[in-house]
């Protein structure tokens, strides 16, 4: 094992050590726990970042496989693959996962279950660690379940409040539906190529050793699993209910990692998936983009507004995939992890503050995430407010930040599919572009409501103060994380264009990315149009943010009522309905059938049926018992014994111990018999 496995293995392994030791030994710990998951979640983010400048601007490509099982034909391989994309995507999660464990060391202490909040956190990145890492689908598959089962810990970390049990359950049951038809997806590849390994299946498919058809089923199908993890419609429910957890699990699982994971997945699967596969994931991404920022509008707690961004960005991201865009759709995963991971801990931020503002005057009432409690906290918490300004001007696709470079490659995608298409492909730019000046709207909205005007609730606002530096320290990295600059640095100021692009070209080089059958080649042609489109509608939301919002020019009543003349704001306010409809079609219908299955079980099949037969050999048994006792044992048994007893007292007189009568009573016998054998003859 050479000197790369071994920082490899540590990367992946370091995060399950701190989880171990914590889980273990963190009652002993306490509340010191940070000062053991701080430190090995920084040796992966040195790792990562090691990995990041030893690739530099050249292709990286490091593989390495063992045999798992083998039975007869029938064997798996485990093994690692990292190339630029691994390592941009290891930094991202480590970053991240690091910024989250200095964060929560002041957001979560005194917490009665703290080391066991840092164990999870460890098994967490621990399982996204081995989605990155893997080489094939069916280990992806694997870490896959394990990140199902860590977010499922988080997110119910709470759980002795009613709220966060049910939201874990929902997010791992709904996750479980993608993951069935992934799995299904996974076998039909492996039985047709004969392989689970990524490149392998890559291979096999362009040497046409699967048929067409089947090739698209199982591309959409292993997609499911993109549609649970990365909350598209219609699996996108969980994902605002996840909120209940931790806010600083939200920055890390609903923002830059989880989340991110259906699309790093569908990213790696890109070069095999069909064009009718292509269009159904650009559709469900776009229905997701467009139906998520509208349902944001609504919204007054602070983390569900973060919340449906999350899940309408991770839509654009999906539809950059879909329309042939996969670089700027995994640019935009990258940007929106930094930006997005910024505004849920400036949220925590907010929430931390108005939790001690609260806890200081002894309310217990009031809700410290709607924004309606919040207003002018802009002077009392200059660097939340400032850091989580610039992260909005990022989502919003505003010029010199990082939203607006990866927004506007996929806009432009979105725009030359359209061109290139046309009829039904209308809907990608009307969902893309839509969901743009939504999303400058509602987030703009947030920070008018949270940051600028009079404080709604003045006894609140008096008690409000700054975080500790613990806690803003990752606010200031990561808000100068979504400036376009970071990711237009040059490492090699005399042949770089630029870390992140050099990077990206070198891995499509390698992979053919740029020449592969379905990639977008109109994205060029159709970046100015779509740059002066994306610019103007996030102008018109940021105007109309300002004019409702922040001069309050308008009366929001009456443009909720003229709104809902047409339902929108009916449909914005209660989700588009979905749960409803999952409650009405799905939930209801099955909680009858179990109560009718429970009443067949219970009082037909229990008490009518399986009571009805112990009644029975009850009864069997009575009669039984009666006539083994009352007739074979009293009248038979018991009538023999007494017979041979009578008989025995008999008898026992004939023996008087006299000679005389037993010779008298034998020649009598003698004589009798004589008889007898003279009437015989």
């Amino acid at each position: 094992m050479n000197f790369i496995d071994i920082r490899i293995l540590s990367y992946l392994f370091l995060p399950i050590l701190s989880f171990l030791i914590l889980i273990f030994f963190g009652n002993r710990i306490k509340e010191k726990s940070h000062l053991v998951a701080l430190p090995l979640i920084g040796l992966t983010l040195l790792n990562s970042v090691y990995f990041l400048f030893f690739s530099a601007d050249k292709y990286f490509n490091i593989e390495n496989s063992f045999e798992w099982f083998s039975t007869g034909s029938f064997s798996v391989s485990l093994g690692y693959m990292i190339d630029n994309v691994t390592v941009i995507m290891l930094c991202v999660v480590s970053l991240i996962s690091f910024l989250v464990h200095l964060y929560s060391s002041e957001y979560m202490k005194g917490d009665s279950r703290y080391s066991r909040y840092y164990a999870f956190l460890g098994i967490f990145t621990f399982s996204m660690n081995g989605i990155v890492l893997s080489d094939s689908l069916i280990m992806m598959y694997i870490f896959w379940e394990l990140v199902g089962l860590s977010s499922f810990l988080l997110i119910g970390f709470w759980f002795e409040k009613d709220r966060p049990p049910l939201a874990a359950n929902k997010a791992f049951l709904t996750n479980r539906v993608g993951d069935i038809g992934m799995f299904i997806g996974i076998m039909i590849l492996f039985f047709s190529i004969g392989t689970f390994n990524i490149n392998d299946l890559v291979m096999g498919i362009n040497s046409d050793s699967i048929n067409l058809n089947l090739l698209t089923v199982a591309g959409i199908l292993v997609f499911m699993g993109a549609v649970g993890k990365s909350a598209q419609f219609p699996l996108h429910i969980w994902l605002p209910d996840a909120m209940e957890g931790p806010t600083p699990v939200s920055a890390l699982i609903h923002a830059a990692t989880m989340v991110a994971a259906g699309v790093y997945m569908t990213f790696r699967i890109f070069p095999f998936l069909t064009e009718t596969a292509l269009a159904v994931i650009a559709v469900i991404g776009a229905i997701t983009a467009l139906m998520a920022a509208i349902t944001a509008i609504t919204r007054n707690d602070i983390k569900a507004v973060l919340a449906y961004s999350t899940i309408s960005q991770l839509g654009y991201m999906i539809m950059a995939l879909g329309v042939g865009a996969p670089v700027y759709a995994f640019f935009h995963l990258v940007t929106h992890a930094m930006f997005k991971a910024c505004l849920f801990l400036c949220s925590g931020s907010v929430i931390h503050a108005m939790h001690h503002s609260l806890h200081h005057l002894d309310d217990h009432h009031t809700d410290p995430q709607d924004m309606n409690n919040m207003g002018g906290l802009k002077n009392k918490m200059p660097i939340t407010h400032l850091t989580m300004l610039i992260s909005t001007l990022a989502i919003a696709g505003v010029p010199f930040f990082s939203g607006f470079l990866s927004k506007d490659g996929i806009l432009a995608a979105v725009l030359s599919y359209y061109v290139e298409h046309g009829t039904w492909s209308i809907i990608l730019p009307i969902a893309g572009f839509g969901a743009a000046m939504i999303t400058a709207f509602y987030m703009f909205r947030l920070i008018f409501k949270t940051f600028y005007g009079k404080p709604n609730k003045k006894e609140i606002y008096d008690h409000i103060h700054e975080s500790p530096y613990a806690m803003t320290f990752p606010l200031i990295l990561l808000s100068l994380l979504s400036f376009a600059f970071a990711f237009t640095a040059k490492i090699n100021p005399l042949k770089s264009t630029g870390w992140f692009k050099d990077l990206i070209y070198s891995f499509g080089k390698s992979h053919n990315f740029l020449n592969m059958k379905y990639v977008n080649d109109g994205i060029k042609s159709a970046h100015y149009d779509a740059m002066y489109l994306s610019l103007t509608v996030a102008a018109i939301g940021i105007f109309i943010s300002i004019v409702f919002y922040y001069m309050k020019k308008v009366n929001l009543e009456k443009i909720s009522s003229l709104f809902n003349i047409f339902g929108l704001y009916s449909l914005s306010r209660n989700k588009f309905y979905i749960d409803r409809l999952y409650a009405f079609f799905i939930y209801n219908p099955f909680m009858k059938f179990s109560k009718i299955s429970s009443i067949i079980d219970w009082d037909i099949y229990d008490q009518k049926i399986v009571d009805a037969w112990g009644w029975i050999t009850l009864k069997l048994s009575d009669l039984s018992g009666s006539a083994d006792y009352n007739i074979l044992d009293q009248k038979i048994v018991d009538g023999v014994s007494k017979i041979t007893n009578f008989s025995s007292k008999k008898l026992r007189k004939t023996q008087s111990g006299v000679l005389q009568n037993y010779l008298l009573a034998g020649f009598g016998c003698l004589v009798i018999i004589i008889i007898l054998i003279q009437q015989i003859r």
